[in-house]
């Protein structure tokens, strides 16, 4: 009897502009109230140290977002491992792990140069931080114990917190907080009824640096400000501004012929997409601005985990409509079936974090490093 109120009140949470009316409307925004609640008392439980974080013998950064979603965590985190090795560290990523099946309290998903999980397992974007060979990467769902298994397990002297800003049980020194320069803070409203998990006010004393992603070119008048929404809060703290830059991380050729090993070499050619992220329209919007034409494009719930017949039904359209390639994400690649037999090229687009002023953004994680490992605890 409350299926159809459960659906409707799925069909409207997150929308912009938030129905208020009727009775779903008045449920999802009861809910969201109560949520609302629960969060403040946590984090007053926190500020008066009755619920504590546990601290690690080593530097903590902290990559987070305060709207549920996508906002290029990962690779931000990517970015940031890369910094902290220019600078002569030995950082390791801590993931949650999310949607994957791990059994153990943590493992090892990679040292850095052997991948041990697959994406079942760690979760989609672990494995594919592990398999990239750039660095090491660990999941457990209780931060604390993955951090400990990483600096008992692993050569590594700094630990970067992937999705962390919530999660209060780990002491950190840095937190980093991201936000969708484009709509930074959802519709508003907190979850369910919206898409935050917390609201400005709350996390104001404990962000250190913001990072605005997806944001205009930098010809741009407005590449460089704060959106209004943020600014009147969180106005003060460091900013920096940073764009999604497509690459063409992986080509599969069915008939052996020559790779493709950039994208302008794609423009103009016919691709079904397939995808299961966060944003799968932005991915679209993307392939779209590449020069690429988009024939269909089969979306899929955000880590959505594929089957066979999925992978059939995505031949078949490609087939059908006379693609020249299949077009997929890097987070949806490695969870493919790597027995499948693809009779289409299949091209796999990667997305690194570009910042509009990379040495002011590494000159800040230098600066906070400095004061950090001086700190007498990391002696």
């Amino acid at each position: 009897m409350f299926k159809p109120l459960v659906d409707e009140i799925t069909r409207i949470s997150g929308q912009d502009p938030y129905p208020t009316s009727g009775f779903a409307g008045r449920c999802l925004a009861g809910i969201s109230g109560a949520y609302s609640a629960a969060v403040r008392i946590r984090s007053f439980l926190y500020g008066k140290g009755i619920l504590r974080s546990r601290q690690l013998p080593c530097p903590v950064i902290s990559i987070g977002n305060i709207v549920a979603g996508g906002a290029g965590k990962t690779p931000t985190a990517v970015y940031l491992a890369g910094i902290l090795k220019e600078l002569g560290y030995r950082p390791v990523v801590v993931s949650r792990g999310y949607k994957g099946n791990l059994k153990q309290e943590a493992a090892v998903v990679g040292d850095g140069r052997k991948v041990f999980l697959d994406a079942d397992t760690a979760g989609d974007e672990p494995h594919m931080m592990a398999a990239a060979g750039q660095f090491p990467v660990v999941v457990g769902k209780k931060r604390y114990l993955a951090g400990r298994l990483a600096l008992d397990q692993l050569d590594v002297d700094v630990i970067i917190l992937d999705d962390g800003f919530q999660h209060r049980a780990l002491d950190r020194d840095l937190d980093l907080l991201l936000f969708d320069y484009r709509r930074p803070l959802g519709n508003g409203r907190m979850l369910p009824a919206g898409r935050l998990r917390e609201t400005l006010g709350l996390c104001r004393k404990r962000a250190h640096g913001l990072i605005f992603t997806r944001c205009p070119s930098p010809e741009h008048a407005q590449a460089h400000q704060m959106p209004g929404a943020v600014s009147s809060i969180m106005d003060g703290l460091p900013a920096f501004y940073t764009r999604h830059t497509p690459y063409l991380a992986q080509v599969c050729r069915r008939d052996g012929q020559p790779e493709k090993h950039v994208l302008k070499d794609l423009i103009g050619d016919r691709a079904v997409l397939f995808s299961g992220i966060a944003h799968n329209s932005g991915f679209r919007e993307t392939v779209e601005q590449l020069g690429i034409k988009v024939v269909r494009h089969l979306e899929f719930p955000d880590h959505y985990r594929y089957k066979r017949s999925d992978f059939k039904q995505i031949q078949h359209l490609a087939k059908e409509t006379c693609a020249d390639w299949i077009i997929t994400t890097e987070k949806d690649w490695v969870k493919t079936d790597s027995t499948f037999e693809w009779r289409t090229d299949l091209a796999v687009i990667g997305i690194k974090l570009t910042f509009d002023d990379a040495d002011a953004f590494t000159r800040f994680i230098e600066s906070r490093m400095k004061i950090i490992t001086a700190d007498k605890k990391y002696r």
